[in-house]
């Protein structure tokens, strides 16, 4: 019984799509297929053009419950095209993630499985797209998987979070005892040299786990999400349509190893449920690092060196140096500003290289120039600029740069005590 699960904890890295395509590629090469939508927000109804009147809550249903309800199988998959069918998802799916985890017993992560056992004997592959989180349902999916694809877009914020999340799935699959395989696909792979040179560390990271094939960023995808249909019947010829025809390819000639079978569903069982405890709080996102400071004191209340503000925050620096400048507490970084430039961000390990929390915003006292304070401890902080809509790069304001593990220039704010 193949069963594939697509799995990220990141959104925005073409899982949805990646398991659509898929999907749609499996069947057309004569395959009966089950696309299964495990995510509450119901991406791939909307990806496949099936309307709200049809969403329903059948799969919430059934997994709700060690006891599922009586419920007739045949009303519940939806045709899209030949051979492909989709178990829509709904929002009581969400509740289901909810589940204290006191209080597991085992068979919450095994539902899944048991539900395609019981039903969907008659298909040949079925794709399982889990929610952006690796929690219950997403465990239900490793217990249920012959093999684990994890779609990884090529950019820096997804490579820096690959190495963590694939020692959580190989954490995973030993815990659980699985015999299966977890393969890499790259996504988004842009006609430039660091997404070119990003793909390269990739491959040579995880060699042996990645896909010969990386799917090319391409608006035809975006277009045909819009319409509702693959890419593959919106522009056959699209380059993302034939990186998905690859892949798609490669997995049927290279099918799961016997020993994947996950086998009979097992009953209740005290470590799987302490297992699964121990999992899900693992893989909680952490307490989000302090916010910026606002600099938005008026000049008077401060004299034009350095100050602290009465109520401890950080410093308000008067001066027009430009890049990181060191305040008691932190480091103001600086940039000019202008009405046309995208949205920037600071990004660095103090707040896990994720775009948008430290963001520039103009100063009101000194008009041509955008800052954020960001406080940190004492010592060297690697740091890199992000624009909204393009890859990060090293701050060209900052004379300090090394080289970071990817070899990628990055730029180093000082602290001092």
């Amino acid at each position: 019984m193949r069963t594939i699960a697509i799995v990220n904890q990141k959104g925005g890295c073409g899982k949805t799509t990646t398991a659509i395509q898929l999907a749609a590629e499996f069947a057309k090469s004569g395959q009966s297929v089950l696309l299964v939508d495990l995510d509450a927000q119901s991406h791939c109804a909307a990806g496949l053009r099936i309307p709200d009147s049809r969403v329903h809550n059948g799969l919430a249903r059934l997994l709700a419950s060690d006891t599922p309800p009586e419920i007739p199988w045949e009303d519940l998959p939806i045709t899209v095209q030949d051979g492909l069918d989709v178990l829509p998802a709904s929002r009581e799916l969400a509740e289901i993630e909810r589940m204290p985890l006191d209080q597991l017993t085992g068979e919450e992560t095994v539902r899944l499985l048991r539900v395609l056992r019981s039903f969907t004997g008659n298909y040949d592959v079925r794709i399982l797209d889990c929610p952006p989180n690796l929690h219950l349902l997403t465990l239900n999916a490793f217990r249920a998987a012959t093999e684990v694809l994890v779609p990884i877009e090529c950019g820096y914020f997804a490579i820096k979070g690959a190495e963590r999340q694939w020692e959580f799935l190989n954490s995973v699959v030993q815990e659980y005892r699985r015999q299966i395989c977890c393969h890499l696909l790259p996504t988004m792979l842009r006609d430039s040299d660091l997404s070119k040179n990003l793909l390269s560390i990739m491959e040579k990271r995880f060699a042996g786990q990645i896909l010969p094939t990386a799917i090319r960023d391409d608006d035809a995808v975006r277009e045909a999400t819009v319409r509702g249909v693959p890419v593959a019947t919106h522009q056959p010829t699209a380059p993302a349509a034939q990186d998905y025809a690859a892949v798609a390819s490669w997995l049927i000639n290279n099918p799961p190893l016997p020993e994947a079978d996950p086998g009979d569903p097992p009953r209740r069982n005290a470590r799987i449920a302490e297992v699964t405890a121990r999992l899900i709080r693992s893989a909680e996102v952490k307490d989000e690092p302090p916010r910026a400071v606002a600099v938005t004191p008026g000049r008077s209340e401060f004299s034009a060196a350095s100050t602290a503000e009465p109520s401890g925050g950080l410093a308000v620096q008067d001066d027009c140096t430009l890049g990181p400048v060191p305040i008691p507490g932190g480091v103001e970084f600086r940039r000019e500003w202008s009405e046309d430039a995208p949205e920037a961000s600071v990004i660095g390990e103090f707040n896990q290289w994720t775009p948008g929390r430290h963001r520039y915003q103009r100063d009101p006292q000194r008009p041509n120039m955008a800052v954020v304070q960001v406080p940190l401890a004492p010592g060297t902080h690697q740091y890199m600029v992000h624009e909204s809509g393009r890859d990060p790069v090293a701050d060209i304001h900052c004379s300090k740069l090394e080289r970071n593990q990817y070899r990628m220039p990055v730029s180093i704010a000082e602290v001092t005590a």
